[in-house]
């Protein structure tokens, strides 16, 4: 699980078929501190997060790929839950 802060959101034109109907959002993760941390990730998210909400983002690709139930779906990241 990586903190971070939804930073923006992805669009795409063309997708993988598994990812259709998915929200993908722009994740920035979080160092010590709250401070940024490495290159932005994309994730699907599944609980509405808003854009600077701070979440955890998990990068367990089997089960992002349970989520969108598609053992050959590209996705590793997913929103696993925001932080109040």
């Amino acid at each position: 699980m990586i903190p971070a802060q939804v930073v923006g959101r992805a669009v795409s034109s063309h997708c993988h078929p598994s990812l259709k109907g998915c929200t993908m959002m722009v994740c920035q993760p979080l160092g010590a501190g709250g401070t940024p941390q490495g290159a932005p990730i994309v994730a699907i998210d599944l609980f509405g997060a808003g854009l600077h909400a701070k979440v955890f983002v998990s990068t367990d690709g089997l089960g992002a790929r349970h989520i969108v139930h598609d053992d050959h779906s590209p996705i590793r990241n997913f929103i696993q839950g925001i932080v109040d």
